[in-house]
């Protein structure tokens, strides 16, 4: 199943990994072993690379997702979630008969606003250099390379990806996430190493920063940089956010809200910062802008549009 061929320019094109979440609204804490508490779930598109398309598109991103499924009804239930809020599937078909399946997380909230996750990658397994659409690349504003860990299929095609992207005049960033496989280890490090002289916006939080850099904060900020990255955001949850660069470093406190659903929301707060940069917003406006596509996301429970509308994100960013 692939969209249309594409004769159109993206705003962003989407690079990764796409899971089905299943996630409960928030509880006090787990139940004891062999014991049963009742909660309520919510079954949303997940992955860093599906949260971040399709926070794009509901922003009013024209929206690209280059990603790989199963051939199972859940995988179709994804896709059909993707399209309906605007974003264009360029995606293929595992044939490995041991990944039937899309990405699975099962996302515990508590009540403090933090949560604990159990995941099986599924098919984004299988994503690999030859299911990416070189042309998409020459079409678009915004390359988002996300969900490095969960796309093992794709290391060795990574630096190839963002270089195209970057000589074709595109914006490029990457979003790892937490190395939950294959730990934080030199090699592990060093994949994401290779890939920052190619990257305008490497996104963190920052217990990841401190793993990868092997330093805590800004030093930990400085040693990307050192390494070619061109510009550090840095998700620090209820403290908001940061923008680090060799000559600047700025940020911007989050907004005040409850926490529902903490599951995603630095996918969303990514999306809020890529439209920010195109629409030319100043450096602490992206912050103060992709914040507010955060707490939009974060505070509501929804049933049908997931992720925020411009409108609603407007409506705190003003």
């Amino acid at each position: 199943m692939t969209a249309k061929q594409n004769s159109e320019r993206y705003d962003v094109v989407v690079i990764g990994d796409v899971f089905c979440d299943i996630t409960t609204i928030p509880i006090a804490d787990y139940p004891e072993r062999d014991k049963q508490i009742g909660c309520e779930f919510m079954l949303k598109i997940g992955g860093q690379a599906g949260n971040c398309a399709a926070a794009c598109a509901s922003l009013g991103l024209k929206t690209a997702l280059i990603c790989k499924v199963g051939s199972d009804m859940l995988s179709q239930w994804l896709l059909s979630e993707l399209q309906k809020v605007g974003v264009e599937c360029f995606v293929r078909i595992t044939e490995k008969e041991e990944l039937p399946r899309p990405g699975i997380t099962v996302s515990i909230a508590f009540e403090d606003g933090s949560r604990s996750m159990l995941s099986d990658r599924g098919a984004n397994l299988d994503l690999a250099e030859e299911d990416v659409n070189f042309e998409l690349l020459r079409k678009t504003r915004f390359v988002m390379r996300a969900g490095h860990w969960n796309t093992e299929g794709l290391f060795p095609a990574n630096k190839n990806i963002l270089e195209f992207a970057h000589s074709a005049g595109a914006y490029t960033g990457v979003d790892i996430g937490w190395s939950a496989y294959l730990g934080w280890t030199a090699h592990a490090r060093q994949t994401v190493f290779d890939l920052l002289p190619s990257t305008n916006f490497l996104f963190v939080n920052e217990a990841e920063m401190q793993s990868l850099s092997e330093r805590k904060g800004r030093s930990g900020a400085r040693d990307l940089l050192d390494k070619g990255c061109k510009n550090v955001i840095v998700h620090r949850g209820a403290h908001g956010s940061s923008w680090i660069t060799n000559e600047f470093e700025i940020s911007c406190p989050a907004f005040n809200v409850k926490p529902i659903r903490p599951t995603g929301v630095g996918d969303v707060f990514n999306a809020g910062f890529i439209y920010a940069v195109l629409d030319g917003k100043e450096a602490g406006e992206c912050l103060r802008f992709a914040n507010a596509c955060a707490a939009a996301y974060i505070s509501t429970k929804r049933r049908r549009k997931v992720f925020p509308t411009i409108t609603e994100v407007e409506s705190l960013y003003v």
